[in-house]
């Protein structure tokens, strides 16, 4: 539960967090007590009492015997739920993101990349866009390419325009004239159904239908499943990583290493992001309400985007915990509906 404080120990912990987050160091009572929206209410000495009540309550901690006080992640969790947040972002940001919608995308990974490069520039820390998991999103067609006698290169494109490529091996040979009525029949009969249901509709019309291409139709639905169900290749697209070097938190060389290895171990971040994915609009996971160990003095900000009207995928900033809360949420935000306007429109 979050605990509830006085007018004076909620305005001296906003100031300190605010006051870290601006420069990194510990913050100290005579920076407080000279601040111009205290106006010389509280001295030195009240300042400091009230900074030692806030450390008994785990929101602030000395990192030295003579230092001033940094905020826990407890202290930024209060701050951040707190905080008025502004509906839009600044107008660069603004002014990037209309850019980008009125940009012509001839694929989806065009708008991943772009996407990530502006959130990354716009908030000065990593920018993260995840596309969403294959099995939500709806067939749009198939498309045949005969390799060999045997071998048969098959192309499933989603309604978002993400293409996924298999290779099919056959017992028996297929003609072009047999693999053009299986694309007649597939993208005639599954258009704009979800990949999940797709499966279950190939299997019903094998049991029926006893045709050339029925043996074809198994192997689809084998390529289906490693598609859907096999080891999760969703993209995942990353920007500005370098933007972490050079920051105060991150000056440990061994810290920097595990925090990229953690970053390259995509596996895990779609396991941890895909948890934001249960309730769209914002969410926030700050420092150790990660689950991986290396990302505990990072947050995460995420904002899900739809494509489809029922598939979601995700993006956000990666950033040290001390991030500019109130700045960069509106520009995840607005990237997010900024990406959904685009798919709707392509």
């Amino acid at each position: 539960m979050m605990e509830v404080l006085t007018e004076r120990e909620r305005k001296v912990l906003v100031l300190i967090i605010e006051g870290y987050i601006n420069t990194a160091e510990p913050i100290g009572s005579k920076t407080i007590s000279n601040a111009k929206s205290i106006m010389g209410r509280w001295g030195s000495a009240t300042v400091r009492n009230t900074m030692a009540d806030l450390e008994r309550l785990g929101l602030l901690f000395k990192p030295h015997a003579v230092a001033g006080r940094i905020p826990t992640h407890k202290a930024f969790r209060y701050y951040l739920d707190s905080l008025d947040i502004p509906v839009y972002p600044g107008k660069r940001a603004l002014h990037t993101l209309d850019i980008m919608l009125r940009s012509r995308y001839p694929y989806v990974e065009g708008i991943m990349e772009d996407a990530s490069r502006a959130l990354a520039s716009l908030s000065k820390h990593t920018g993260i866009v995840v596309e969403p998991s294959v099995n939500t999103m709806l067939f749009k067609e198939i498309e045949f390419v005969k390799l060999t006698n045997n071998t048969v290169l098959t192309v499933f494109v989603t309604s978002s325009g993400t293409v996924h490529t298999r290779l099919v091996e056959t017992d028996e040979t297929l003609d072009t004239d047999t693999l053009n009525k299986m694309k007649g029949y597939m993208n005639g009969k599954f258009g704009g159904i979800p990949f999940y249901a797709l499966k279950n509709g190939i299997l019903e019309d094998i049991e029926k239908d006893k045709t050339i291409f029925n043996q074809l139709l198994k192997k689809v639905n084998d390529t289906l499943e490693t598609i859907i169900d096999g080891e999760d290749k969703r993209e995942v697209y990353l920007d500005g990583v370098s933007k972490i070097i050079g920051v105060p938190e991150f000056l440990d060389m061994d810290k920097l290493k595990e925090l990229f290895k953690a970053l390259e171990r995509k596996e895990k971040l779609l396991h941890l992001l895909d948890k934001c994915m249960k309730e769209e609009g914002i969410h926030v996971i700050m420092g150790d309400e990660s689950d991986i160990k290396e990302l505990r003095d990072m947050s995460i900000i995420t904002s899900t985007y739809k494509i489809g009207g029922k598939s979601y995928g995700i993006l956000g900033v990666i950033g040290p915990v001390r991030m500019n809360y109130s700045k960069i949420i509106p520009i995840v935000d607005y990237t997010a509906k900024t990406v959904t306007d685009i798919l709707k429109i392509m």
